[in-house]
């Protein structure tokens, strides 16, 4: 039965997050999170300060993050999986939601390759729905309604401890990890830079 299957390959998914093996999660996500993935590498390579605080604060602080950083990373090459990835794991202490999260019954099939599946957080059904896709011998997922949950969480966590101020977080953040960080640097494009 595809389920089945489609839960070993989640549950190996987990595995490849929680042991930090992030090229090979990367090389199993499909679907929306590949094209938030390339939108978010073209963000991090080109935006300004209004296209950022346009999106989400997850998003928002991993584009920050890393450009704020005396040498920015260089990501020429990296892959939309690998962009999706960086923002979905950019904030650490929610990296443990992965864990949480657990698959269901079948919400809609679309033939023996594609299923939609209920997801579960700690056992509870909140709504969320993945796709898996069964491509070339195994099974990808398309991982953006968890990147949804986890991107509320963090925006409530900001509003919750830092009064919605982003900025003053990323501030908290560099100083509490003892980084050298330009805030100015962080919200200008990298292109042209």
């Amino acid at each position: 039965m595809p389920l089945n299957a489609v839960r070993v390959a989640f549950d190996i998914l987990k595995a490849d997050f929680r042991d930090a093996r992030f090229p090979v999660a990367a090389g199993r996500l499909t679907g929306e999170s590949l094209a938030w993935g390339e939108r978010l590498l073209a963000l991090y390579r080109d935006a300004g300060r209004a296209d950022l605080e346009a999106i989400d604060p997850l998003a928002r602080f991993w584009v920050l993050r890393h450009r704020g950083m005396p040498v920015p990373a260089d990501l020429t090459g990296a892959t939309p999986g690998a962009g999706f990835v960086l923002a979905f794991t950019a904030f650490p202490y929610l990296d443990m939601m992965m864990e949480e999260w657990d698959l269901g019954g079948v919400a809609g099939e679309a033939g023996p390759e594609r299923l939609s599946v209920r997801c579960l957080f700690n056992g509870v059904d909140e709504g969320a729905v993945l796709t898996a896709e069964r491509i070339g011998g195994g099974w990808r997922f398309d991982l953006m309604p968890l990147y949804r949950d986890k991107a509320r969480v963090f925006e409530t966590f900001i509003a919750a401890e830092f009064g919605g101020d982003l900025e003053g977080f990323v501030g908290h953040y560099a100083a509490e990890h003892d980084l050298d960080f330009d805030m100015e640097q962080a919200w200008r494009p990298l292109a042209g830079a």
